[in-house]
Formats: structure tokens, sequence, C-alpha cells
């Protein structure tokens, strides 16, 4: 064999050997290479709520009232639980005029001293001074609305409260200490009549009946 012969072997040789290293070394880098995973699904965007977050106990007492409703709630301060809700009673305010025209809720708890409020439909309203064992009356018609009765004295003495064609849901009787007493009245259908009257002793008294809405 020449010369010639010798040199093309060997390159054929060395090729074959070359291409045989790289067929190789693909396979390892393929077999090595971490296998590709399927990337994660994303979650879809949650579509923003119109709805208000509630997440702490008040917040999820007052979403469940009424718009128009007044609570109240007292909080533990260690752990945030709602331990008393009870409504709060309210009065209804004319903004025109300042004068009440409902009450929600037990007036006595709104009125427990001072000047009698002013009301939008006052049927009458008596401020004076009575003399022991005298009494004054006031009449009225019944239109068939709801009536409230408001009273009060003062002075050492006693009130006392009493009805003709009509049933007072209320004290019939009361010291003078300032404090505002108050009675639904229910007529039974026609005019009636309230007297109030002083013990044995003469005392000043302020009186007032007023219609409330239905």
């Amino acid at each position: 064999m020449d010369v010639t012969a010798d040199d093309r072997l060997r390159s054929v040789v060395l090729f074959g050997a070359a291409a045989a290293a790289l067929a190789v070394g693909g396979w390892w880098w393929h077999s090595a290479a971490p296998s590709s995973t399927p990337a994660a699904a994303v979650p879809p965007t949650a579509a923003p709520s119109a709805e208000r977050s509630v997440s702490t106990p008040l917040e999820r007492l007052i979403a469940a009232e009424e718009p128009e409703e007044r609570i109240t709630a007292r909080m533990d301060p260690d752990t945030g639980a709602v331990i008393r809700v009870e409504s709060s009673p309210h009065a209804v305010i004319d903004p025109a005029t300042g004068s009440i025209v409902d009450i929600e809720g037990d007036p006595a708890l709104l009125f427990p001293s001072g000047d009698l409020p002013p009301f939008n439909e006052t049927v009458w309203r008596e401020q004076r001074e009575i003399a022991a064992g005298q009494e004054v009356t006031r009449q009225a018609n019944d239109s068939g609305a709801r009536y409230l009765l408001q009273y009060r004295c003062t002075r050492p003495g006693t009130l006392a409260l009493t009805s003709d064609e009509a049933k007072i849901n209320g004290q019939l009787r009361i010291d003078c200490d300032g404090t505002i007493a108050n009675a639904e009245v229910l007529p039974f259908g026609g005019p009636f009549r309230l007297s109030l009257s002083a013990g044995d002793r003469p005392i000043d008294i302020q009186a007032q009946l007023v219609v409330l809405p239905e």
C-alpha cells in the first residue's frame, strides 16, 4: 500500500471517530438536560367585586342590618367579637323646622329630663303652676292617629294623671324631680280629656300631647 492510500485510510478512521464522539456527546447532553415541564397554569384574574369587603365582626354586623337601622355594639377588646347588640332609640327631625316628626324606640331614653322637645304635630301644650289639690284638664278629638303625652313637674310634690274616654299606657303618678314621663294615649274613638293634678303641695308642670306619624 502506498503512502497516499494510508493517509486516506487514517482520515476516514479519524472522521468516523469524530462523528461517533459527536453522536455520543449529543445523546449525553440531551439525557443530562433537565426535563422541561409544562408551565404552571396561571389562575384567571378575578374580576373586581362591586361589593364592599366584609372582614371584621363589626363590619359583618353592619352589613347584615337595614341601611337606616341604628345599632349599638360592644366588642370584646381581646377577641374583637361582638358581645352585645341593641337598637338605639332615636328621634326623626324635620330639617326645615327642627321639630320632631317621629320617635323610634323608647321616648324615656331620649328625653330623661329638661324641657319638653318640640314636635311638628302638637295638639296642645301646657306650662303652669297647679295649686295643691287642683288640676288642669285639656281636651282633644280623636283623629285615628298615634298620640304621645309627655309630662313633667318640678318642686317637691307629685303629679297625678287621669283620662276620660281614653286609655293611658304609662305612669299615672310621678314624683316632681324634673324627669320627663312619656305615655301612649289610646282614645276610644271620639273626644277625650286628660287631667293633671297636684297632690298636697303646689307644683310646676309642663305637658304636651302630640301626634306621631303612622
